[in-house]
């Protein structure tokens, strides 16, 4: 195995952490890197790590080699010492039926709710309820004594701090008007016999049961009001322990820093520190360093122009790195990750993405 190049802090953070976030922009490396990192922890560290992605691409199973993936925890072999690596894809369907069977007050709810096809639509089709239910799952995770390492891919979205509001949307969806509106009719029957001919008429408007579906889904649903807020809260508090530490991941391209710039003065405003802030996809120092001299001894001049511009590429890269704005107190370490061409295929590539790496 090459010599490790990844920080004392980076590694000091993998062997010691119980819980990690990977967050950052879409498209920018986060659940190769998470895995990356799990790994490591296991193969270096022998730490029984599990890394946890929701990515709906399935790269974490490309980059693992494997077959077939699901919601149940794969062990993945290390090859040396006592570490054990599990990897896991949040089924987005299967875990929120679970957790409806959970929650529900009786089995009778749950099953109503669950043919619900309001609720099919929300819980595979939207976005928000992918961001709460990838965080649900790090509640029993965390604590679960079979790992030591947990290591969350959060799912893309628009906002990259989405993921970590979800649980604080769903208490205000909770405590609403809204639902307190949409589920007045069943609370009163003298509402809900007033209510019948206005939902007659309005049902042959939208065509079949459409509205009577939709007040459905919400009278059900706020059956789970008291669980569903209990387990919100312990969502939450988790993300707000000052354990549960928190990686950003960007690209060294402009937009993407900028997006890691603001996600880094959010995360801020909510207490948290970052551990560790990965920048994927850099081109080698060596590039960098090529003088005048060494590419004016290039005598093609077609390649020549093309050296050229990939030194200059990663000279932008390495003034973005460093000009970013996101080193000092509460950011952790800065490791840059080197590009490869081609894409990682297994356990030991994982690790050799870091062996890679080198501090900014």
């Amino acid at each position: 195995m090459s010599q490790p190049r990844l920080s004392a802090e980076a590694d000091r953070l993998i062997e010691t952490a119980q819980l990690i976030i990977v967050t950052g922009p879409g498209g920018v490396g986060k659940t190769t890197l998470s895995a990356a990192l799990a790994a490591r922890a296991a193969q270096l560290h022998e730490r029984r790590t599990l890394v946890v992605t929701v990515d709906p691409a399935r790269r974490l199973a490309d980059a693992l080699g494997l077959d077939e993936f699901d919601d149940e925890a794969v062990l993945v072999p290390v090859g040396v010492g006592d570490g054990r690596f599990w990897a896991r894809m949040v089924d987005m369907e299967r875990s929120w039926d679970a957790l409806v069977r959970d929650l529900a007050p009786d089995q009778e709810t749950a099953e109503q709710l669950l043919a619900n096809r309001l609720y099919r639509t929300l819980t595979q089709r939207f976005v928000q309820s992918h961001d709460y239910i990838a965080l649900d799952q790090l509640v029993g995770l965390a604590d679960d004594d079979r790992y030591d390492l947990v290591v969350i891919d959060t799912p893309p979205s628009v906002h990259a701090l989405d993921v970590l509001d979800a649980p604080e949307r769903m208490l205000d969806f909770f405590a609403s008007r809204l639902l307190r509106w949409l589920t007045a009719p069943y609370r009163s029957r003298l509402v809900m016999t007033a209510a019948k001919p206005f939902l007659a008429v309005a049902e042959r408007l939208l065509g079949g049961p459409f509205l009577a579906e939709i007040a459905d889904f919400f009278w059900l649903f706020s059956a789970l009001q008291p669980q569903f807020v209990v387990r919100a809260t312990d969502v939450r508090d988790r993300l707000d322990d000052p354990d549960t530490r928190y990686v950003v991941v960007h690209t060294p391209e402009a937009g993407p820093a900028q997006q890691a710039r603001e996600l880094s003065a959010e995360l801020a405003e909510r207490g948290h520190d970052i551990a560790l802030r990965l920048v994927n996809r850099v081109l080698a120092t060596p590039l960098r360093d090529i003088d005048d001299d060494e590419l004016a001894s290039v005598s093609d001049v077609d390649a020549r122009a093309a050296l050229g511009s990939v030194r200059d590429q990663a000279r932008r890269q390495a003034a973005l790195v460093a000009d970013s704005g996101l080193g000092g107190s509460g950011n952790g370490a800065v490791q840059t990750v080197s590009w490869h061409a081609e894409a990682v295929g297994d356990l030991k590539g994982l690790v050799a993405l870091l062996d890679g790496s080198d501090s900014a």
